[in-house]
């Protein structure tokens, strides 16, 4: 096994053993940890020279023809619970016949290990394959303007703008810098700009112009929400015995984290005492806590993607209370598009405006406009008809129809 990788997941454990308000502040220090023991030490990664190289060049690169060729740089682990955009887009990019290498220091994996049809992890630093495009991620806690640069000399680079940069969502203060430095190389040279927000295209159309430019928001994988197998799933009997308290539940799924707006939804939860709130996810930075304690609120911690839709499917309302600001506006919520595919009614706060576009969404912009708007979506989640407008907009925003888009953007600029 190699050093870093056993120094790195013997201090991933005693992170997360911490108290979650010490977790909080040393959340930023936690990814300065990260970027030392998996990219710092010159013997973390995979040689392009080695065996495991040469056998993938012979048996997959060797053997099929792609539609194109990504390397999405080391970003977010591949085996993490909650699933994020780089998970979502690798995997449908391979079900249209792209390959997908998927660099990782973190996931154990030595040389390349198929994850999914045309979806392979690997630790292998650089990959010399022409024509291939190089991924890098607006909020990794790794890329640096110098490792865009390196990968420009070798292909096509593209820069996928997914969120404002904030040191609530970019791993803290001490981030901020190293990240602002890649958005300003990738702004001056990358070949593509991926933005997921229509705030976030507007910056980059104004800095970049309209031919480097592409809108991609999030998306859904609508075979895995629409599994029939999930109504049969068991589910946790502190979440059965919830549900069956409060005939009408009010759902979110997703990070539990600083951009959730606690104060709003105490007060909600103090004016619907009849009314059931669950949440669902992981503690990104401590803030568990801040979650009201109320009989009618549950915490169930986080579930597996796999697992999720089974639980989700039993909300009556699904909810995305982000709290105002930079933040609300420029994020497309993935979940957004995962609710419409299990055709439940939406309720956010006014501020998130990938949200507020779609008509069927309803929002408020204090406690008791949101309560009102949940009162509406719970008069909605039965409607036929509704529900039928949702299961449209599911089908219109499948990660398989952004990845159709990806591609296209990559095709265009090669035909240039």
């Amino acid at each position: 096994m190699k050093i870093s990788a056993s120094l790195y997941a013997v201090a991933k454990r005693a992170f997360w053993a911490m108290p979650a308000p010490l977790r909080d502040r040393l959340h930023g220090a936690r990814h300065n940890l990260v970027r030392w023991l998996r990219v710092g030490l010159p013997f973390t990664r995979g040689r392009a020279n080695g065996p495991a190289w040469a056998h993938f060049q012979a048996t997959v690169l060797g053997e099929q023809a792609f539609r194109q060729v990504f390397i999405f740089e080391t970003n977010l682990d591949w085996n993490i619970t909650l699933y994020q955009r780089p998970h979502h887009m690798a995997l449908a990019l391979g079900r249209l016949n792209c390959l997908v290498l998927y660099k990782t220091s973190g996931d154990g994996v030595s040389g390349f290990q198929q994850v999914a049809k045309n979806v392979w992890l690997t630790d292998v630093d650089q990959l010399p394959i022409e024509g291939a495009v190089s991924c890098f991620y607006s909020t990794s806690i790794f890329a640096t303007d110098k490792d865009l640069l390196k990968a420009g000399k070798l292909g096509l680079t593209s820069y996928e703008y997914i969120d404002h940069i904030d040191a609530a969502i970019s791993g803290g203060q001490a981030s901020l810098g190293r990240l602002q430095a890649l958005k300003r190389q990738a702004f001056a040279s990358s070949d593509l700009i991926v933005s997921s927000a229509a705030l976030l295209q507007s910056e980059a159309l104004q800095m970049c112009g309209a031919e480097r430019c592409v809108s991609i928001p999030n998306g859904v994988d609508l075979e895995h929400y629409r599994n029939a197998s999930h109504r049969s799933r068991t589910l946790e009997k502190t979440f059965v015995d919830f549900r069956e308290r409060y005939p009408e539940v009010v759902g979110y799924f997703g990070a539990i984290a600083p951009w959730l707006w606690y104060e709003l939804i105490e007060d909600l939860a103090k004016r619907m005492t009849d009314k059931g709130f669950v949440f669902i996810g992981p503690d990104y930075s401590g803030c568990v806590p801040r979650l009201p304690q109320r009989d009618n609120v549950l915490y169930l911690g986080p579930v597996d993607y796999q697992a999720l839709p089974g639980y989700a499917a039993q909300f009556d309302v699904c909810f995305i209370p982000f709290v105002k600001g930079e933040i609300a506006r420029s994020t497309s919520p993935l979940k957004l598009f995962e609710y419409f595919a299990l055709e439940k009614p939406v309720v956010v706060t006014s501020d998130m405006l990938e949200c507020t576009a779609f008509e069927e969404v309803l929002a408020g912009g204090d406690a008791q406009t949101v309560a009102n708007a949940i009162d509406t979506a719970l008069a909605l989640h039965q409607n036929p008809d509704f529900r039928k407008r949702l299961r449209a907009l599911a089908n219109a925003n499948s990660w398989d129809v952004r990845a159709e888009t990806y591609i296209k953007s990559i095709e265009n600029l090669k035909n240039r």
